[in-house]
């Protein structure tokens, strides 16, 4: 009699079916990949899509391997490593998921919106560990009522009563542990809904700073007031000086003209004092 499969996986790819998925794209085809997770191939083949598992360019790669080394210089980085294990995926999970948000920001990220991330994705690992547990108390659920539905079918003077008060206690902790979960998940997922909301609205605010900047003087004022854009406007306020500077030089000087005068395009001060001298 040949045992009967059990059912495909269903739902969110989790952290260990992802890490295993990045390991062997390449080495073992979709298939082979789905069905050593016990999944269909579709699951797989979507997440090796959004993720471009393997398929990034050159650039893209230098730019995770940059962002990667940016986010390890963190000074917050010693504790997530401290927080998470690489065993277990969590802290390729954290890493992975820091750099699609930081690209998806155009790596136009504040200090304080950092930490915000941060804390997005130790909430997200946070909810799968959560969800991961519910799931296991849920097996654990299955296999006890099972046991405890085996005992009540015999006689009642052939049932082992301590055996079966041990099992329902059993049952009725692992219950009570799915409603924790449960409960644990929603204050998780309401929390960093606030995480999201809040970083949204911190650059929208900042976006509203710069449209406002170019609408009023008041507006410009404020706008410089961010460091980081005041730095910028500098650093393309010096590269425009430099441009016209050397335009300036370049007009200053003599240049032959179709008709064949020599003369200088430019008038100024300083190129009408050089004429005399010449």
């Amino acid at each position: 009699m040949t045992s009967k499969k059990p059912p495909r996986k269903r739902g969110q790819l989790g952290l260990e079916e992802q890490e295993f998925i990045r390991n062997h794209v390449g080495i073992l085809s979709t298939e082979e990949i789905a069905e050593a997770l016990n999944r269909t191939a579709k699951p797989v083949m979507r997440y090796i899509a959004e993720s471009k598992i393997g398929i990034k360019s050159k650039d893209e790669e230098e730019t995770d391997k940059t962002l990667r080394r940016k986010l390890h210089a963190k000074t917050f980085w010693v504790e997530i490593e401290k927080q998470f294990d690489k065993s277990t995926g969590e802290l390729q999970y954290f890493e992975d998921t820091w750099i699609g948000l930081v690209k998806q920001f155009r790596e136009d990220v504040l200090p304080a919106e950092e930490l915000q991330i941060k804390q997005f994705i130790t909430i997200d690992i946070l909810i799968n560990r959560s969800m991961k547990e519910r799931k296991r108390h849920i097996a654990d659920t299955e296999k006890l009522q099972e046991e405890v539905d085996r005992e009540y079918k015999l006689p009642e003077d052939l049932r082992d009563g301590p055996k079966l008060a041990n099992l329902e206690t059993q049952l009725s902790f692992a219950r009570n542990s799915i409603a924790n979960y449960t409960n644990e998940y929603t204050k998780l997922l309401n929390e960093q809904q606030k995480i999201s909301k809040d970083l949204k609205a911190t650059r929208e605010q900042r976006i509203k700073r710069i449209e406002d900047g170019k609408s009023s003087w008041i507006g410009l004022i404020r706008m410089l007031e961010d460091e980081e854009i005041r730095e910028k406007e500098g650093r393309e306020m010096e590269i425009m000086n430099m441009s016209v500077e050397q335009q300036i030089k370049k007009l200053s000087e003599y240049h032959e003209y179709q008709d064949g005068e020599v003369d200088t395009p430019l008038l100024t001060p300083e190129t009408v004092q050089d004429k005399k001298d010449d």
